[in-house]
């Protein structure tokens, strides 16, 4: 569990062992290869260890999940295979597949934990958004496309945001009954942590950054490098891998999305597409020639198709969809 110097690697050591040997057992049983002796050394993992047993429920969950990929997606090589072929692809692929939504090499086991979204505590689908409510009172709601890992114990009230936008209102900053809560609130984040100092703060982690952003009260930010910040109510902060950025004003309807919105001021159009894109499956492009249009109002990121509708009628562009799966706003008439 995070203690004051940071993550305790030994422990996370052990999670990314347990973890990784639950997807090399289900590659195993997938494949069809699995003996006797096989299976029973199998229960055995299981039965020797709780986080065991639980690393494999979630295995199990991601299964579940990649079972219900549309049919549009298929390969069209697959589509024309045989039936016993077919099934023998569809083995192949499903395999492959869910290994690699786990973020393992399958057979190589692999123990970097690129795929951990796939298996946290708490998630959302593209365009889903959720609350949750934590045990001390406190809740978070999570964005479209955010993992969430949860990890409560007698020291320590710890979140780990994996991937997406989720904000954190504390029991304090909510005056929930009992909000007194000796333990520290602590999110971590693979750009360095935040700690909540009775507050209502939203955090975004893209791909190469992450956007503090404090609604109420402050947080204490630390980035790679070890620096350590604070951020105060009305200010955000970006931290990238080679540290944090200057502390600087809150961007205006920065919380839009707690409410099913997207508000934009003079936006160049191909940022406004890109932000509704996390909101929907598939892709969501904007062409070049009409990327650096400009912007301004509120779009409804629960329906993405009414937001394009309303950049259809306030710009010279028009929406073609090859499928449900691939869109791309172009220039009208072209």
């Amino acid at each position: 569990m995070p203690g004051p110097g940071g993550v305790n690697e030994a422990g996370d050591a052990a999670g990314l062992d347990a973890r990784a040997r639950a997807v090399e057992w289900f590659v195993l049983l997938a494949s069809g290869n699995a003996t006797v002796d096989d299976q029973r050394a199998w229960v055995a993992w299981r039965e020797a260890d709780p986080a065991h047993e639980a690393e494999w429920a979630r295995v199990d969950r991601v299964q579940q999940m990649m079972a219900g990929v549309p049919a549009e997606l298929a390969s069209p090589a697959l589509r024309r295979s045989g039936s016993t072929r077919r099934r023998q692809v569809l083995r192949s692929l499903g395999i492959g597949a869910i290994a690699g939504a786990l973020g393992y090499g399958g057979w190589r086991g692999v123990r970097e934990l690129g795929g951990a979204a796939w298996l946290a505590d708490e998630r959302t689908a593209p365009g889903e958004q959720r609350q949750v409510a934590l045990e001390d009172g406190s809740v978070m709601t999570l964005n479209t496309a955010t993992a969430v890992d949860v990890r409560f114990d007698a020291a320590w009230r710890a979140l780990r945001l994996h991937e997406g936008e989720v904000l954190v209102e504390t029991a304090a900053a909510r005056g929930a009954p009992g909000a007194v809560d000796a333990r520290p609130l602590i999110v971590d984040t693979r750009l360095g942590r935040v700690r909540a100092l009775g507050t209502r703060f939203i955090l975004r982690l893209d791909e190469h950054r992450l956007t503090v952003a404090v609604l109420q009260s402050a947080v204490e930010t630390r980035d790679p490098s070890g620096r350590t910040l604070r951020v105060e109510a009305g200010q955000q902060l970006v931290v990238g891998a080679q540290g944090a950025g200057r502390v600087e004003a809150l961007a205006s309807e920065v919380d839009a999305w707690t409410y099913g919105s997207l508000v934009v001021d003079n936006a160049r159009l191909i940022d406004v597409v890109a932000e509704l894109s996390r909101y929907r499956r598939g892709h969501l492009g904007c062409d070049p020639r009409v990327s650096e249009l400009r912007v301004s109002g509120a779009f409804p990121v629960t329906d993405v198709d009414r937001a394009l509708s309303a950049l259809v009628a306030a710009l010279p562009v028009q929406i073609d969809r090859v499928n449900r799966f691939w869109t791309t706003v172009r220039p009208r008439g072209a």
